[in-house]
């Protein structure tokens, strides 16, 4: 009994021992089994990430080789563009050396052919001094022979008559005298040429010597304050760079033109009159303007930064004038005189109602003297000068640039002064009409190409104005302008002058006829 007591215990213990071993295998089975899974998934997990890192890899090597193609390609284009602009500079070289070398040679050809005239006139006149010297030497030869004749036959006469009727002696017949040869009549001296009135140069020598002024101001002015620490410095450069670039960025359209005017008010002008600062008396600076009875000094004083701005408003304001002429589009010179007819009418601006236009017109007599009626000679330095053929922006003068600024200016006299204002204008309409007929009643003598520009530019774009306020009369101011003035030019202006008398072709189809 107790031996089967023991045998099963033995039995049930083994079997006991059995069950933990078989639970302690499964439990490592399954141990191993979740460490495989583990591993296998960390395998995975590594292999993902591995993977993630090379796509990461490839996308910032595509993002890299993106970038250096854009970069090749901005550099391509950059490449391209700068050789594109070498080709235009070299191609806009050599159009300006092709149209001074065309220049020089119109020019050339032009001194042969008043050579040639003058050889030819000097030839005929020659011809003629020999005829009449044959003529004169021939009709005396012939009178001396009749006298010769007639006296032989005169004693031949007598001789008979005493011969025939004999009688008491009579004192010898004295002879009668020869007569003197009369003088060729000296050949009648050319017409002096007509001076220019006395008040065209009275008035031209005062807006010289305001341009004198003007200078030795701008110069003085501008030293005074450019210096570190000068209150005003920040205020004047920054005035005039927005008066530069307003001017630059005219267009033709009107809206344009009224954000430049307004911007050109607030941020020149006002600046310039409101600043505080130094004043200057502007008296020396009104040369056509009554000046008013002051009573005191001090009433004559005008604020010198307001002053500098007029100053550097009509310098930019002509230069684009001269820059737009190169444009067929007439428009944005219109808008520009409109722009300086405006400030200069601002009583805002005038000193005791008188505009300082005079300062416009200074610089225009500067640079343009022939657009008031000064007349000179382009062959002497000093014509040329009264002609307005001076250096432009420092280079000497091309007979295009020339023309190209003389028209320029003239338009944009026409666009500041034939304009219709509610209050006085700055520049009067008649002075529109003054320079026209200037331009009409010069003498054959005196005229020369840019007498033509002149009339290009005042009319091309404005005659319909003319017309509109002045109606017959202007009619006969343009016929006699663009029909009988280019009649009587004299060779010199022959290519300028067609130019002009194309006009009345031209206003035919417009339906503008001057008979």
């Amino acid at each position: 009994m107790q031996l089967e007591f023991n045998l099963r215990l033995s039995i049930s213990d083994r079997n006991f021992n059995d069950q933990l071993d078989e639970a302690a295998a499964e439990r490592a089975r399954l141990h191993e089994e979740q460490l495989a899974r583990a591993a296998e998934e960390h395998a995975k997990v590594l292999r993902g990430a591995e993977l993630e890192l090379q796509r990461l890899n490839l996308e910032e090597e595509r993002s890299r080789l993106r970038n250096q193609e854009e970069q090749q390609r901005q550099i391509e284009q950059l490449q391209r563009e700068k050789a594109q602009q070498q080709a235009d500079a070299q191609r806009r070289q050599l159009e300006a050396q092709r149209r001074e070398e065309e220049i020089a040679r119109q020019a050339a050809e032009h001194q042969k052919k008043l050579q040639e005239a003058e050889a030819r006139q000097k030839a005929h006149r020659e011809q003629q001094a020999a005829a009449e010297k044959q003529r004169i030497e021939k009709e005396e030869t012939d009178r001396k022979a009749k006298e010769t004749a007639d006296a032989a036959e005169k004693a031949r006469a007598q001789q008979a008559a005493q011969q025939a009727a004999p009688r008491p002696a009579v004192p010898a017949v004295q002879a009668a005298p020869a007569v003197a040869p009369q003088p060729a009549a000296a050949p009648k001296a050319p017409g002096t040429a007509q001076a220019p009135n006395a008040a065209i140069e009275i008035i031209h020598t005062q807006y010289l010597e305001l341009h004198q002024r003007m200078k030795k101001f701008r110069v003085e002015f501008w030293n005074a304050n450019k210096k570190p620490g000068q209150p005003l410095k920040a205020a004047i450069g920054d005035a005039r760079r927005n008066m530069r670039l307003k001017l630059g960025q005219i267009n033709v359209e009107r809206a344009t033109s009224q954000v430049a005017i307004k911007s050109l008010r607030a941020d020149s002008f006002d600046v310039a009159l409101n600043a505080p600062g130094p004043t200057v008396d502007i008296r020396p600076f009104l040369v056509g303007q009554t000046i008013p009875p002051l009573a005191n000094e001090q009433e004559a004083q005008y604020p010198a930064f307001l002053l500098y701005m007029w100053i550097m408003f009509e310098k930019f304001l002509l230069k684009q004038f001269e820059k737009e002429a190169s444009n067929e589009d007439g428009r944005i010179i219109q808008e520009l005189g409109l722009i300086a007819a405006s400030l200069f009418a601002d009583q805002k601006y005038m000193w005791k109602g008188i505009t300082l236009i005079d300062v416009l017109l200074a610089k225009m007599h500067h640079i343009c003297p022939i657009l008031f009626g000064v007349r000179g000679n382009m062959n002497t330095a000093q014509g040329q000068k009264r002609l307005g053929w001076m250096p432009i922006d420092k280079q000497p003068p091309t007979g295009e640039i020339y023309m190209q600024r003389i028209r320029g200016l003239s338009a944009g006299f026409a666009a500041m002064s034939l304009r219709a204002f509610k209050t006085v204008p700055a520049l009067p309409m008649s002075e529109y009409w003054r320079v026209v007929v200037h331009v009409c009643n010069t003498p054959s003598e005196d005229l020369y190409p840019g007498h033509f520009a002149i009339l290009g530019g005042l009319l091309r774009d404005f005659k319909l104005k003319f017309l509109q306020f002045y109606g017959v009369q202007a009619r006969a101011v343009l016929r006699r302008a663009v029909v009988d003035l280019p009649a009587r030019a004299p060779e010199r202006c022959k290519e300028a002058a067609g130019i002009i008398s194309v006009f009345q072709e031209q206003w035919k189809k417009e339906k503008l006829f001057l008979n």
